[in-house]
């Protein structure tokens, strides 16, 4: 049985996540000024989000991944619309670099062109889960630690099988070639709150006689 929600387990023991996680290579970022890090702060008492109980039974249609931030997005049969995200990330001052990283099997259904899957999947079982990985700095000596954080796990009617999404924070030296930096942070699901399209309107058309009007149409979104 899949560790429930507030459980916890080691990536080690967890069939969904690759085993030593921190010795997988690094996804290239730029490099960010090398200075002294603390260990990331303990993995918080309650997590920001929603329940995630409340995609349980609805079918997914599509999954897209965006390329520019780490953020994972689930449409819904039903019009709704959920992401997964990544707790206090800042689009505009995003600090070490961050990803989405999951098991293999939703790994492989994401490697699309696109970052784009159509699918219809039922979601049978949706909870947050405890996963404790090794992270590590390389200083003047290599140092470790065990970094508790928070992931999203999926089971979808059609296979049985539980799903695990989570987030790694990597930094890269680009004269040593290598990842000097390697700590996994907390992700959680919320609904995407889309704003109700307005109805298209046109603008009046030139009163000068013998040329066409210049409205154009507008569509807010």
């Amino acid at each position: 049985m899949f560790p429930s929600d507030s459980s916890e387990t080691s990536s080690d023991s967890c069939t969904l996540v690759i085993s030593d996680t921190s010795s997988r290579p690094c996804t290239p970022s730029p490099i960010s000024p090398t200075k002294s890090r603390r260990p990331p702060v303990p993995l918080r008492l309650q997590s920001v989000g929603i329940d995630p109980s409340l995609i349980v039974g609805k079918v997914l249609t599509r999954i897209s991944r965006s390329p520019k931030h780490p953020t994972l997005t689930l449409d819904f049969s039903d019009h709704t619309t959920f992401q997964i995200l990544v707790d206090g990330y800042d689009p505009v001052y995003r600090g070490v670099p961050k990803r989405l990283e999951m098991d293999h099997s939703l790994e492989t259904l994401m490697n699309t062109p696109t970052g784009q899957v159509h699918v219809e999947l039922t979601i049978e079982d949706c909870a947050l889960i405890t996963l404790t990985d090794k992270a590590f700095e390389m200083k003047q000596k290599e140092e470790r630690w065990d970094q508790n954080h928070t992931g999203v796990a999926l089971r979808f009617k059609e296979d049985r099988a539980w799903h695990c999404v989570w987030a790694t924070l990597a930094e890269h030296d680009e004269k040593l070639g290598a990842c000097i930096f390697r700590s996994y942070d907390d992700v959680y699901l919320d609904r995407l709150q889309r704003s109700p399209r307005k109805r298209r309107s046109r603008a009046p058309s030139s009163p000068t006689k013998g040329k066409r009007g210049t409205g154009v149409d507008h569509l807010v979104t």
